[in-house]
């Protein structure tokens, strides 16, 4: 029974870490991070593995899987619609319309 509430201790550990840093982190990113409330032997003594910790989680913690793997909404500043630029004109246009033409005179 104790290994059961450790394993939810670390497991909510895990998320609240996850969710300040935005993302599901791979184990590499996790052993990189200097600032892991969960060291990974940790993890691994009580979960097996990272992919089965990630699944434990998933499964354990929905509400808090949602808000991790919720998609970012970036702020988008406002700006000021664009002027609709001018009609450009066809450049064919000019060589469709003939020239007048030169009257030969009859000598």
């Amino acid at each position: 029974m104790a290994r059961a509430r450790a394993r939810m201790a670390v497991l909510q550990d895990i998320a609240m870490h996850m969710l300040e840093v935005g993302h599901v982190m791979t184990r590499h990113e996790w052993e990189k991070d200097s600032n892991v409330p969960v060291r990974i032997g940790l993890i691994f003594n009580l979960f097996g593995n990272w992919p089965r910790m990630v699944g434990i989680l998933e499964n354990e913690m929905p509400d808090a899987w949602k808000q991790i793997n919720a998609p970012k909404k970036s702020p988008k500043p406002k700006t000021d619609p664009k002027p609709k630029a001018a009609p450009k004109k066809d450049p064919l246009e000019a060589l469709s319309k003939a020239a007048p033409a030169d009257t030969k005179s009859e000598d």
